[in-house]
């Protein structure tokens, strides 16, 4: 018993000498630094953790915390989380100065663990990867090829596929009296739809496909927590909460199955070769793109592209149709005003296509409304301060992390009336559209490295949403429509989510 004891004793001596060290360095390397004074205002800091204790609470919820902070220190805030200084932008002004005017100083993707795992942050060509030769010959196939209207075009008979295949789950619902899980129905449709574009394929009929969307699912997850490493560098080869070590898990059994599926398209196509120019799905453009410049992309590049392209397009979509059925279901009036615009353009419970919806001003209004209101992505992706800069008088250090709070810059109430309040009418007849980013909005971020997904988001999610307005009425359960507070409480993640899922009755209109 003794020897136990002294064999506990030396193991907690140990652990608190441990412990003790690491206090001892990461306090060398959180001390206030010489340009402290010149920061834009904010909390002050502890040492060693900063603001991080006060973050804590709102873990959840940072955009609201962020935005409460603007409130009471000014539109661009400085905190230290940890040992990195963070900067947060918390209007349209300041971000557009940041992300246009400053766009080089700002451009580049902030050094986050989790991005980085298994390479992703070498091989990806998502909006804020390095600026580099070689990215800009990955970005030109994505905005030429990939995503282009022209291949937008020849590609929506997948997502019409899908679309049918919802409203008949949802018809079946309607006739069984049962209630619809609408957010995981729309974020198996949005999957569904990427991947029928993208392979041809889907979960419901390849169990290829259905392990890629489990796998996706655990990196969505791993990548929306909050992970200490990207408050303290220092702690990277450790990786104490094990999040890189389990993405790198993931994506090695993700790439292993993309390398199944791209064999087994190449075999096709040696077999009996297109004759055609119109492809049948994005797999055969990029597989055409590999041959054409294989001395520039390599079988690394197209493993992270695809995790691009599903990651991307699975997840955000969805939970923007989710957030949109939400404040409809919540606001009847302006969901049967809707079902009126449709009804007149369409033909009433009649099939709602993509070229119609450029004749549904309201629809389309709806869905800016949404993406004001809820943005998926509530604080973009933090990007690095190039170099050192001054922005309203503050200086912002080089290495320094950049916030853009998309969340507060759509309620800023200085640019828009009644910031708080669903109300789609706003953009009826304004001039404010995607492409111009709003003028006052950066949902899909800004400048040269915007999304380049945003028309294949748009078109997806005014689609889905006009089928399933105007082909069902839609009832809130018993609870909720005997006066129970309608729930409309968000979840910080990869992206921003219902607290909970959307359930609701549907009912076939005739």
């Amino acid at each position: 018993m003794i020897e136990y004891m002294d064999v506990y004793i030396y193991i907690m001596y140990l652990t608190l000498l441990f412990f003790s060290a690491i206090t001892i360095f990461l306090f060398c390397f959180t001390k206030p630094k010489s340009y402290t004074k010149s920061l834009p205002p904010g909390p002050s800091p502890l040492p060693i953790f900063g603001n991080l204790m006060a973050l804590l609470p709102h873990i959840s919820t940072p955009h609201k915390y962020f935005a409460k902070l603007a409130k009471t220190y000014g539109p661009i805030v400085s905190l230290q989380l940890g040992s990195i200084t963070a900067i947060v932008i918390s209007t349209p002004t300041l971000a557009k100065q940041v992300l246009h005017k400053n766009h080089s100083i700002f451009s580049t993707l902030y050094d986050l663990d989790a991005i980085g795992a298994h390479q992703h942050d070498e091989f990806s060509v998502g909006p804020l990867s390095p600026k580099s030769p070689k990215w800009k010959i990955l970005r030109k196939i994505y905005s030429t090829q990939l995503l282009s209207e022209k291949m937008m075009e020849n590609m929506k008979f997948h997502r019409y596929k899908k679309m049918e295949e919802l409203m008949g789950y949802v018809r079946k619902c309607a006739l069984d009296n049962i209630s619809v899980d609408v957010g995981q129905a729309l974020f198996d449709t949005s999957f569904d739809m990427i991947c029928s574009s993208i392979f041809s394929m889907d979960s419901r009929t390849d169990s290829k496909i259905t392990e890629i969307k489990d796998l996706m699912n655990g990196i969505i997850t791993e990548i929306g927590r909050p992970n200490i490493v990207d408050c303290y560098p220092i702690l990277k080869p450790i990786d104490p909460q094990r999040i890189r070590h389990r993405l790198t898990y993931y994506c090695v059994d993700l790439f292993n199955l993309f390398d199944e599926i791209i064999a087994e398209r190449l075999t096709c196509r040696e077999e009996k070769l297109r004759c055609s120019d119109v492809y049948s799905d994005l797999m055969d453009v990029i597989l055409d793109v590999v041959e054409e410049q294989k001395d520039e992309i390599t079988r690394d590049h197209v493993h992270h592209l695809l995790l691009d392209l599903l990651g991307a397009g699975m997840d955000t979509t969805s939970k923007t149709m989710e957030w949109a059925m939400a404040e409809l279901l919540g606001n009847p009036m302006m969901l049967t005003k809707l079902q009126q615009e449709i009804d007149k353009v369409v033909g009433k419970a009649k099939f709602v296509f993509e070229s119609d919806i450029s004749e549904l001003p309201y629809l389309q209004a709806i869905v800016k409304e949404t993406l004001r209101l809820h943005p998926a992505a509530p604080l973009l992706l933090p990007r690095k301060v190039e170099q050192d800069i001054q922005i309203q008088g503050y200086q912002l250090p080089k290495g320094a992390m950049l916030i853009v709070n998309a969340w507060a810059i759509g309620r800023d109430p200085e640019s828009w009336a009644d910031p708080d309040t669903f109300y789609p009418e706003r953009f009826l007849g304004s001039e404010l559209d995607m492409k111009s980013q709003f003028l006052k909005l950066f949902t899909f971020g800004a400048g040269k490295k915007i999304c380049v997904g945003m028309p294949l988001a748009l078109r997806m999610i005014s689609l889905v949403l006009g089928n399933l307005i105007t082909c069902f009425d839609w009832k809130l359960l018993d609870k909720q429509n005997l006066g129970v507070e309608y729930d409309m409480s968000d979840q910080y993640g990869i992206t921003l989510k219902k607290t909970k899922s959307l359930c609701a009755y549907p009912v076939t209109r005739s």
